[in-house]
């Protein structure tokens, strides 16, 4: 598990880590300077060895310096240059800027009038910005990021790419565009979030020494699943079961003119590992679920046909579906007639299992604003999971696409009473409240219809077999964007559809 921490929890560790357990900060400097050269060294192939170090003033820049410095000492040849006023420089940087000088380095005060330019051979070390900035860059510092990303070197940025907020991952005027960004101790907001993830190139988060404690402590509130959380939380299956053992995912999906929803819901849930699942579709949708998914049950239901007493005795047959049900996914295709409103409302007022409202559910619930507080929140049970993409989110939370977007990870905190969110994006957040993960996993080839289908069933197929809510919402965030990384490996990104996420799922899961 990877935590990320947004610039005031990631400088709190690195105070906690000098301050109250005492490791000096000229040994985490020295540490993180080493894990710079160590990047360079084995990731960058150049002839001419030519580094360009550009520091700030602040403690970010003597990570630049020093390791320009280790640099030098393996044999590649090392201009340095400063920006800003080295009286004002921190004292940690003035002993860098010391060390170099008694070794018989210059340090130029341009950058573009060094004696030799960079060139495509070339690397530059920026250690301009670090975490600590937040105000807008300008003036001679906005002139050296656009000098850098002029230039046709591999750009390495220490700990952030300067000019970005490493809090809400914002480009503050201008940025520099980064090959590789080494930061320390724990990964960055700003370097996991759009845009500034575009900024990062390939992130390495690299251990200089911070306690760990102190790190799962400070930055515990947002992580970042890998595959071996994904091995150890994904449930096992019972050697001595029949298929009561994993759970019944009651699947509410379609109408009269969309088919597929329906499909790729139920089938996710089944792939997931549950024992059993029960679709209600309507009745257009029957030869087609029966012939591709014949391992399911069904309930179909011809709505045009309903009289006032129909529909009364169909809800109170759905009643005792979800009675039976382990877990409940609505909303897939299910279009936004008063009959799916009816549907939707029966399952809020009855569900007593954990219950997915996805697509139409969630904007039919949009509409609902007796399940809202006076805050905007939403007011369900814990046990229920919505997954609404931006434009959905924009409805429940009655905001702009725009606002949500650059409030990404807020959003998802403040959108609910306790019920859990997966608030879909190129990076989706998950959130009850309380606890949150920013997914990492994944790519656009995920862009496509169906696609949150897919996801809805996953979901409602693990929260069958038993796994909170929460959990089970992670991990099938998680595993979803894995079926995407592992089809582009053979396949173009751009021809990946929905049925491909079913077809990869049994060779990723644990």
């Amino acid at each position: 598990m990877q935590y990320i921490a947004d610039a005031q929890k990631a400088k709190k560790i690195d105070m906690i880590s000098i301050q109250d357990v005492g490791i000096p900060s000229c040994v985490l400097m020295e540490r993180a300077s080493l894990k710079i050269a160590d990047c360079i060294c084995e990731n960058i192939k150049s002839v001419s060895k030519k580094v360009f170090v550009i520091s700030g003033t602040g403690n970010n820049g003597g990570d630049g310096i020093a390791a320009g410095r280790i640099l030098a000492e393996r044999g590649y040849q090392v201009t340095f240059c400063l920006i800003g006023d080295e009286k004002k420089a921190s004292e940690e940087m003035k002993l860098q800027l010391a060390i170099i000088r008694k070794l018989g380095f210059l340090v130029a005060t341009d950058f573009s009038e060094n004696a030799v330019l960079p060139d495509r051979d070339s690397i530059i070390i920026d250690a301009l910005f670090g975490i600590g900035l937040s105000r807008e860059v300008t003036g001679r510092y906005a002139e050296c990021i656009n000098w850098m990303n002029q230039m046709e070197s591999t750009i390495v940025s220490v700990d952030i790419p300067s000019g970005i907020d490493a809090s809400t991952a914002n480009v503050l005027g201008v940025a520099v565009k980064a090959d590789y960004t080494v930061t320390f101790g724990v990964n960055k907001l700003g370097l996991v979030l759009f845009p500034g993830m575009q900024y990062a190139g390939k992130v390495l988060v690299e251990d200089i020494g911070f306690p760990k404690d102190v790190i799962k402590r400070e930055a515990s509130g947002i992580c970042s699943y890998e595959m071996c959380d994904i091995v150890e939380k994904f449930p096992k299956r019972i050697i001595q079961s029949n298929k009561g053992s994993y759970g019944k995912v009651l699947v509410i999906a379609g109408s009269e003119y969309i088919s597929g929803a329906a499909f790729f819901s139920a089938k996710a849930a089944y792939l997931m590992g549950c024992g059993l699942v029960h679709v209600v579709s309507h009745r257009n949708n029957r030869e087609m679920l029966q012939t591709k998914l014949p391992e399911a049950l069904f309930t179909f239901y011809q709505e045009n046909d309903m009289q006032k007493e129909n529909v009364s005795l169909f809800l109170e047959q759905l009643q005792e579906s979800m009675k039976q049900a382990s877990a409940i996914v609505i909303g897939p295709g299910i279009g936004q007639s008063d009959f799916s409103k009816k549907m939707l409302e029966c399952v809020l007022e009855h569900s007593e299992v954990p219950t997915v409202i996805d697509a139409d559910g969630i904007n039919l619930l949009a509409g609902m604003r007796e399940y809202f507080d006076e805050d905007g929140r939403i007011k369900l049970a814990e046990h229920f999971v919505l997954t609404p993409h931006l434009k959905e989110m924009s409805r429940l939370r009655q905001s702009s696409v725009g606002l949500i977007q650059e409030n990404l990870v807020q959003c998802a905190k403040e959108s609910t009473t306790g019920s859990v969110i997966v608030l879909k994006d190129a990076r989706t957040v998950i959130s009850d409240g309380s606890q949150m993960v920013l997914n990492q996993s994944g790519n656009n080839a995920l862009a496509k219809g169906g696609s949150g289908d897919v996801l809805s069933g996953m979901t409602g197929g693990l929260l069958a077999r038993g796994v909170r809510p929460f959990d089970a919402a992670a991990l099938s965030v998680y595993l979803h964007g894995v079926t995407a990384e592992k089809f582009i490996r053979d396949n173009s990104s751009s021809s990946m559809l929905a049925s491909d996420i079913l077809e990869m799922l049994p060779k990723v899961l644990p």
